[in-house]
């Protein structure tokens, strides 16, 4: 009987202990995001009793942010931003393994001609790029000499480079084809540039409260343990939001076009360059 009790008693704490990781629902596509699933892939491969869970409403990165400051969230995942830190505790382990900063262009088809010839930074540098605006791209492009126009939306963006407002849109080797699909609409002058991508040091990084040793902890672990048993790459060559950067993107045959960031932290700059994709 009284093992019994232990036995009841130790079932009834574990699952008192085990604590819910309140993920955002960013755009209302939480459920189906990219970083739900290495959160999700993190815990299991930690060993944690952790489980994530999916916030009710939905929010925008701004919104997150603010819910993960006053605890109503434990973490979200962006694009690399030094102005996080501080505010937030990065961890600093790419979930993309970088490919966000291989940068692919939309274009107008008569542009593809006009870079036919382009081999390195300052041959692009003539050419003008949009960007969404508050991104920090820009101060990486500007930084290396290119020239950027901003619009507040990407559908805007995607109209103003079919109507020739400016030649080059890059995005994230994982996601341009999709933005292009989502957005060109009746525009079929509009397509994926095929030669260059344009690379510089970048990710895709969780963020935690500063104090939250209990989940960075659970996060080094569980993403240390999925890259190196290879279940990390294998989500991120399967999973719908990241697929095409292996799929469609041809980034061996490409002309590798790479430039400096002039706002690296020091604790993106110590991340092992095993973390790096390599083609």
């Amino acid at each position: 009987m009284k093992i019994i009790t232990l036995l009841l008693l130790s079932v009834l704490f574990s699952s008192v202990s085990a604590r819910e990781i309140r993920y955002p629902n960013l755009d209302g596509i939480g459920q189906q995001s990219i970083g739900l699933a290495m959160l999700k892939l993190a815990i299991e491969k930690s060993g944690s009793d952790m489980t994530a869970i999916v916030d009710s409403n939905e929010v925008n990165q701004n919104r997150a942010r603010q819910l993960v400051e006053n605890g109503q969230l434990d973490i979200f995942d962006t694009g690399f931003d030094e102005t996080l830190d501080g505010r937030f505790k990065p961890i600093y382990l790419p979930i993309d393994l970088g490919l966000t900063g291989w940068r692919l262009f939309i274009i107008h088809q008569d542009t593809q001609a006009k870079v036919e010839n382009v081999k390195n930074v300052s041959q692009l540098s003539p050419f003008v790029m949009g960007q969404g605006q508050g991104w920090g791209d820009i101060r990486i492009l500007e930084a290396s000499g290119l020239k950027v126009t901003t619009a507040p939306r990407i559908e805007i963006l995607i109209k103003m480079v079919g109507g020739k407002r400016f030649d080059l849109f890059p995005l994230g080797a994982t996601e341009v084809h999709q933005f292009l699909e989502t957005y060109r609409g009746n525009q079929k002058q509009l397509m994926v540039e095929n030669q260059l991508v344009l690379i510089y040091p970048y990710g895709r990084f969780f963020y935690i409260r500063n104090n939250d040793k209990e989940l960075s902890d659970v996060m080094h672990k569980g993403l240390e343990a999925a890259f190196e048993d290879g279940s990390l790459q294998e989500l991120l060559i399967n999973h719908p939001f990241s697929s095409d950067a292996f799929t469609k993107a041809n980034l061996a045959e490409r002309t590798h076009i790479r430039i400096p960031s002039p706002t690296l932290t020091e604790g993106f700059k110590a991340i092992d360059n095993k973390w790096w994709y390599v083609p």
